[in-house]
């Protein structure tokens, strides 16, 4: 039978398996004797005034533990509920003299009821542990969650068929980040220091976000604000970036930590509900590549004085020392993608990533990988004349540079089995020779501007609305591509065809180029040049409908 007597933590601090309590003196004080070496554990239990009857310290050599002691289903149950003290480098969790006291008459009641309360201990270490979790994931933790998940949908690729003909998936080379994880990892910057960053995702208010992200409204609103936090200037783009990225790894973390928040009562959405009437417009860009404006065909022709330069023979076979002013085989590769981006009127990134599998010169076609497309989906060029002689020379002056191993894109870098990253210098050389100032982004705008009069996209567009309506362009399946898909893209290369050879054409005249042999003249256009043309003229619409219908306007 376990000593009984009023339990205290000081006492409890002075236990001590090697001494055993065998009974109390007339003062109600412990007497220990030296533990025999034929006992394994020993107990003593809780009584007096302040005592917990049930209550009970088992001490064994390596732990102190409180257990309840109750008859349960017919039978006296020991259940074992905590540790009392840490010994023996224990450095777990501990439960102190009065929480043991209250749990002890939880659990006393729960078997009473005939409940078997090590359930409810089970449910409490889950709940503390999901507690923990709530904590630990603040938006910081969420939002690099997120940068990190974003970026692995994006590098591993399954490797499965991309396109008859043209190869296969890729796993994108993982130093070359893509966009919108560069924009991302500045968020994540800008964000560092606000008052929100810490506080963690469930419990994150209106009033934090609020915080944190009000004064860049006023920013880009033009009001002067001083933050400690955030980039210096704020635009219209720069919000909608911000608030774009916050809100998507917010909504991933509730997702993980199960929030039941209705769709629109998210904190970013509700703070961008509550500004809407003060949000700022999007504002028309108007820059690009302008044919009509002498200084830009100037620039044109500086841009080809310096393709003709950078592709002498002697620059691939002599090479120039890296740290001499000279050449050297890259500026071709930088040179001839410019060329290509005015001509295609393609992204940066999805032109630098561009791989020879994805050229196919037999049917004029130059296919863009879902896995560097912004939307995410196959597309493809029209490849006329110009663009060919361009490739063909890009091909021969690769293998010139590296006949061991040409290597897989389109447009090296210097650095071998990588493509160009970052290009600019051109651009910045041009400007010193020109006074022109323009951007990769402005030589795909001049694309949409020229590829054809009013008569030829409507005619165009009817095409193209027509294929939709066959849902052709709806045919992605999982990873692979719908054949039915792969047929309207190459339908619509071949719409554009005419477009994009009346534009090579015109571009050639201008710079006093010969003009390459023709194709059979026709209708075409990009999807992207009809939604322009929309915005700025909404009769348009009646137009495209029209034709598509085969009515009258």
């Amino acid at each position: 039978m376990a000593v009984q007597f009023e339990f205290s933590k000081g006492m409890i601090d002075q236990l001590s398996f090697d001494r055993w309590i065998v009974g109390l003196d007339k003062n109600g004080r412990p007497i220990s004797e030296p533990t025999p070496e034929s006992v394994s554990e020993w107990r003593i239990r809780d009584g007096g005034k302040q005592g917990q009857p049930g209550l009970i310290l088992r001490i064994t050599p390596g732990a102190m533990t409180w257990c309840v002691q109750r008859k349960f289903l017919g039978k006296t149950k020991v259940l074992a509920m905590a540790r009392a003290r840490k010994v023996d480098g224990y450095t777990g969790t501990v439960l102190a003299l009065a929480d043991a006291r209250k749990q002890a008459r939880e659990w006393l009641v729960a078997m009473e009821a005939g409940a078997d309360p090590r359930a409810y201990r089970a449910k409490h270490q889950e709940e503390s542990r999901q507690d923990a979790e709530e904590r630990r994931l603040t938006m910081a933790v969420a939002f690099a969650d997120h940068i990190e998940a974003k970026r692995k949908h994006k590098i591993q690729l399954e490797d499965t068929p991309l396109q008859v003909g043209v190869g296969k998936r890729r796993q994108v080379d993982a130093k070359l980040r893509d966009a919108s994880t560069e924009d991302r990892i500045k968020v994540q910057r800008w964000m560092e220091g606000s008052p929100m960053w810490h506080v963690p995702v469930k419990s994150l208010a209106l009033e934090d976000v609020e915080a944190s992200l009000t004064p860049f409204l006023r920013k880009a609103l033009g009001q002067a604000v001083s933050v400690r936090w955030g980039p210096k200037s704020v635009s219209k783009g720069t919000i909608d970036k911000i608030y774009r990225h916050l809100d998507a790894a917010w909504w991933r973390a509730a997702k993980q930590l199960k929030l039941k928040t209705g769709r629109d009562e998210g904190p970013f959405q509700m703070w961008r509900e509550a500004n809407k009437a003060e949000w700022p417009k999007d504002r028309l860009v108007e820059s690009a590549l302008d044919t009509r404006s002498d200084a830009h065909i100037e620039w044109l022709r500086a841009l080809l004085a310096m393709q003709k330069e950078a592709h002498d023979p002697a620059v691939f076979t002599k090479r120039a020392s890296p740290r001499s002013k000279a050449i050297k085989p890259h500026m071709a590769a930088m040179v001839d993608w410019y060329l290509c981006l005015i001509l295609w009127g393609t992204r940066a990134q999805e032109t630098q990533l561009l791989e020879w599998n994805q050229v196919d010169f037999s049917r004029g076609l130059v296919w863009l990988s879902e896995d560097t497309t912004k939307s995410g989906s196959l597309d493809v060029v029209p490849l006329c004349p110009w663009a060919t002689e361009i490739l063909l020379e890009r091909q021969r002056l690769n293998e010139l540079w590296r006949p061991d191993d040409p290597g897989k894109y389109v447009f090296p870098s210097r650095e071998h089995g990588r493509p160009i990253s970052s290009p600019r210098g051109v651009l910045t050389a041009l400007e010193e020779k020109t006074g022109v100032r323009l951007t990769a982004h402005d030589l795909r705008r001049s694309l949409a501007r020229e590829l054809g009069s009013d008569e030829e996209l409507v005619e165009t567009a009817r095409l193209l609305v027509a294929g939709a309506a066959l849902h052709h362009a709806a045919g992605k399946g999982g990873s692979k591509i719908a054949g039915a898909t792969r047929r309207y893209l190459e339908d619509k290369a071949t719409t554009l065809r005419p477009l994009f050879q009346k534009r090579e054409n015109r571009l050639r005249e201008l710079l006093g180029l010969p003009v390459k042999k023709s194709a059979s003249p026709g209708p075409g256009l990009d999807m992207d040049v009809v939604l322009n043309r929309l915005r700025q003229d909404p009769a348009f619409l009646q137009q495209i409908m029209a034709a598509a219908l085969g009515t009258k306007t």
